[in-house]
């Protein structure tokens, strides 16, 4: 396999792994937006209770090697840098990493949603903090970003 047939495997098959885990999770709709923004995907959660649409992004990055978290957040260095490159985000934003050879699925955050004492924060991480994805920690993702909109709609509608 040459170089570039590798990089367009890993790049075909991420959005598939992605899919598969994002939509084992009920009530979210994800939105392929690579070609019109800086990410890979847009997530949105169906929530019909809200009155404001919840929204996340997703930038996807593998390797087809198998890899720990520690050798995830070590290969990420660059994507991390490229990250910071781009426009900041004023929602959330996380990147799923995936090892092709035991298809492993590693989650961090690039902007965080973090409620501090009351205060909104959207907190751009410089470095990739990589923990394995499981259906528990997304799970934890989606309800820390709703949180994190709760708190948006009670400073916007007040």
């Amino acid at each position: 396999m040459t170089n570039d047939s590798k990089k367009r495997f890993v790049a075909e098959r991420a959005p598939v792994l992605a899919t598969i885990i994002l939509t084992r999770h009920g009530d979210l709709t994800i939105v392929d937006t690579k070609r019109n923004t800086e990410l890979d995907l847009h997530v949105f959660i169906d929530r019909k209770d809200k009155p404001m649409r919840l929204m996340f992004g997703v930038l996807l990055r593998g390797v087809l090697s198998a890899a720990t978290p520690k050798q995830a957040n070590r290969i990420l260095r660059i994507s991390m840098a490229q990250f910071q490159g781009m426009r900041k985000f004023t929602y959330p934003v996380c990147l799923f990493f995936f090892s092709m050879r035991d298809e492993q699925a590693f989650f961090s955050w690039l902007a965080e949603p973090v409620l501090a004492g009351g205060a909104l924060e959207l907190v751009h991480h410089e470095k990739a903090n990589c923990v394995e994805l499981t259906d528990e920690k997304l799970d934890q993702v989606v309800e820390q970003i709703v949180a994190w909109y709760d708190a948006v709609e009670s400073v916007l509608i007040a």
